[in-house]
């Protein structure tokens, strides 16, 4: 053990192992790393419960060393193994490999299956612990791996539950970033290297923090963003066997349907699953603005959820069963109403005469003019919203009478609808009235 232990050790005398002292001294704090950065020469074992003998019980190979703790009887395990190269430039399946035996080990020896290995271990032979030397053998991997069984399959979920972690930043990214290394891992694989793999991860993680930053402020610092994208990338070249290419028979579908049968259950299914995950986006996005205090209209809700204000306005139902508040539209609390035009146009009184069919006015006095926009006659007619006192000029959209009247919004006299320069040709004014609305309306 001396002489695989790196020259340089972590130790100290409890599990944070947080002193680094040459390997000479390192052997005298009770813990120490047992292995090498990069490099793993020992199996070790960590056994919560007292029987560090349950290895015998379960038919496994006797290990080199037991370490134990004197009061409460738990213990570590210590299997030496033909050394395995864990760097970024190791080759893959010996490090799975390494791994799904470790796996089945912990399991049958209800060790603990978080340890992993260490790095950081009992001393074996130092004062705190009880230490038995069983033998000197080193184990070749494939000699561990017949007496247990190794199952390799990967359990992980297959699409990012986002509504699941709406409320935390770092999950949030994490749920998004991982997903698309697994779609990316198996080409870079092929055509790349880790370092390549690694850039685009974080790419997209950056990416992913600045838009989770629209609903969940302030936005990550770039540290947080690195080791992210770095966890992520680093497990993801090591552990992901998984294929990105179409998935066939998540349905489970008989074989005996007809293709056309097949055809339709999975669109519908497809259609379903989509619909789930956007109202998934659209309740995460919800939540991220109600917990900032921001309003729930249309354009928010799709800024943050990455999605059209036309699709979010579809999926209202899901913003008002979670929040019980109807979305407000664009443009709302504007109290000149949706349906007010108020546009003016303004046409030359030489242009607009000499078209066939139309009145040609007479604009000797501005303060009288007048014009129908469909062949009403002039005359003195006053349109006042709310009483309010007649002006200069209106115009009279369908046959109505003009006059030098005006539009007044409850009660408030209106100035000249014409205003022309000294020596100007008056224009006719079009003007469409509009409702009665609030005295301060603009």
């Amino acid at each position: 053990m001396f002489e695989e232990a790196a020259y340089l050790t972590r130790c100290s005398d409890n599990k944070t192992a947080m002193r680094v002292r040459p390997r000479e001294f390192a052997f005298h704090y009770p813990y120490i790393q047992v292995n090498r950065p990069g490099r793993v020469s020992w199996m070790v074992f960590d056994l919560d419960h007292p029987d560090s003998l349950i290895w015998e019980s379960q038919g496994l190979p006797p290990p080199n060393l037991i370490v134990r703790n004197r009061t409460s009887g738990s213990s570590h395990l210590f299997y030496a193994i033909v050394p395995v190269c864990t760097t970024e430039n190791a080759r893959q399946k010996p490090i799975d490999y390494l791994k799904a035996v470790y796996r089945a080990y912990a399991t049958v020896l209800k060790a603990d299956p978080d340890y992993h290995g260490g790095p950081v271990a009992k001393t074996p032979g130092h004062s705190w612990w009880s230490t038995a030397e069983l033998h000197s053998g080193v184990y070749e991997l494939g000699e561990l791996a017949e007496a247990v069984a190794i199952n390799d399959a990967p359990a992980w979920a297959k699409h990012p539950n986002v509504e699941a972690v709406s409320h935390s930043r770092h999950c949030s990214l994490f749920e998004m970033v991982r997903f698309f290394a697994y779609s990316l891992v198996n080409e870079e694989r092929q055509s790349g290297c880790f370092e390549s793999f690694h850039q685009r991860v974080l790419a997209k993680a950056f990416n992913e923090s600045q838009r989770i930053a629209r609903a969940l402020s302030p936005a990550l610092p770039y540290s947080s963003i690195k080791a992210t994208a770095k966890s992520i990338a680093r497990w993801t070249w090591s552990r992901y066997q998984g294929s990105s290419s179409c998935h066939r028979g998540a349905m489970r579908l008989s074989p005996d349907l007809p293709l056309k049968e097949k055809q339709a259950q999975a669109a519908r299914y497809t259609h379903n699953r989509r619909t789930q995950d956007t109202a998934s986006k659209i309740r995460a996005a919800c939540r991220g603005l109600v917990q900032l205090g921001k309003p729930l209209t249309l354009s928010a809700i799709a800024s943050v959820a990455s999605l059209t204000r036309q699709t979010v306005a579809k999926y209202q139902h899901v913003v008002a069963e979670d929040h019980h508040a109807p979305v407000s539209p664009i443009g709302a609390g504007d109290p000149r109403g949706p349906d007010v035009n108020f546009a003016l146009h303004q046409i030359p009184a030489a242009s607009f005469s000499n078209c066939p069919g139309n009145v040609s006015l007479s604009c000797d006095d501005p303060d009288s003019a007048v014009a129908a926009a469909a062949g009403g006659a002039p005359g003195p007619a006053v349109d006042s919203a709310a009483g309010g006192a007649p002006g200069p000029a209106v115009d009279s959209a369908a046959g109505g009478a003009s006059g030098p009247a005006v539009d007044s919004a409850a009660g408030n006299a209106s100035g000249p609808a014409v205003d022309s320069a000294p020596g100007d040709t008056p224009s006719l004014i079009l003007h469409r009235l509009r409702p009665a609305g609030p005295a301060n309306a603009p």
